[in-house]
């Protein structure tokens, strides 16, 4: 496993972070072997939210922690509101305490390593939510901030209010980023690079498309999240992404490694890029996408990807939340 430091943080970071969203929703002890599984691989990083299967993700990390805090770097988020809390979610100074108590109640620990704004809050002011981190920092309940999905202009203002007033300052910005979608290179990862902010991936298989099971004109593999919805499995497999997903495969054929493995050490090979986040849900699966960071791929095979993927800018439009096969059944779509 390789490891990098996560911005200008004292945070020493591996390269491949665990991802505990759950999608498949395995039961308690799946999840505590996928994490344990991270650690015995070198992989310390683990993010979660408190949205993720409603607190439930958390807690699984919190049963996973226990005579193990040493060993994981944990961050989540916050941000996204609550099934089971009236008026939860955004990022007032009021839901922050809230919800950070929560998490650790959840996570079973006295502090977060890195406590990440899930989403822009339109209807809350950056100084707001960035002195109610700053509080969290003071306390000792939260070691660092970060936030997710924020543009360069946003992360630019945010930086200025949190130097200003001596707040936190976010170490990092988590963001999709992917052979599939490459929008962020333009303005956002140059960024961080240049402010010394770092930029943790998700969605860097496409979630799933570039894992080797989906090809156009053929339905999405049974129980995966494209086949279960809610994502829009006929918009996002076209005949352009196929490209993608065949130079991946073929490389991963050509190097005997997985897909994934291919799509994910892509990414690692950006100028800028901290991490990259994988969902794997079992042991087996970690401890194979974890190989993603030890796969050095060579200048030919950068320079293929890089120019089959170029100009893609793919939508994931979840909006197909009765899965595949119903929505095939009605006739609202086919395969082509």
């Amino acid at each position: 496993m390789e490891y990098s430091q996560l911005g200008d943080s004292d945070l020493t970071v591996s390269r491949i972070c665990l991802g505990t969203a759950f999608r498949s929703e395995p039961g308690l002890e799946i999840g505590v072997a996928a994490i344990h599984a991270a650690a015995d691989v070198g992989c310390n990083y683990l993010d979660t939210a408190n949205f993720y299967r409603n607190g439930h993700s958390e807690e699984i990390i919190g049963h996973a922690l226990r005579g193990r805090r040493d060993k994981y770097i944990v961050s989540s988020k916050v941000g996204s509101p609550m099934q089971d809390v009236p008026g939860s979610g955004g990022l007032s100074h009021a839901e922050i305490m809230r919800a950070s108590e929560a998490s650790l109640r959840r996570l079973g620990t006295d502090y977060m390593d890195c406590y990440v704004c899930h989403f822009p809050d339109e209807q809350t002011p950056l100084e707001e939510t960035f002195r109610a981190l700053d509080e969290l920092v003071q306390q000792g309940k939260v070691r660092h901030v970060g936030v997710s999905r924020f543009e360069g202009w946003r992360l630019n203002e945010t930086l200025g209010i949190c130097n200003r007033e001596r707040l936190a300052t976010p170490v990092c910005n988590q963001v999709g980023y992917s052979l599939l979608d490459r929008r962020l290179e333009d303005e956002v990862i140059p960024f961080c690079l240049r402010r010394g902010v770092g930029v943790t991936l998700f969605a860097t298989t496409g979630i799933g498309l570039l894992n080797g099971g989906c090809r156009y004109g053929q339905p999405p593999p049974a129980g995966s999240s494209w086949d279960r919805g809610p994502y829009n499995y006929r918009a996002a497999m076209t005949a352009q992404v196929d490209q993608v997903v065949e130079a991946v495969i073929d490389i991963a054929m050509a190097r005997n490694v997985t897909p994934s493995q291919v799509a994910m050490a892509w990414c690692l090979a950006v100028p800028g890029i901290t991490s990259v986040i994988t969902g794997a849900d079992s042991a087996e699966r970690v401890q194979e996408n974890c190989l993603a960071a030890e796969l050095k791929l060579t200048a030919n095979e950068l320079d293929r990807l890089d120019r089959v993927s170029a100009g893609h800018r793919l939508e994931i439009r979840k909006d197909c939340p009765e899965g595949y096969e119903e929505r095939v059944a009605k006739g609202e779509f086919r395969t082509k």
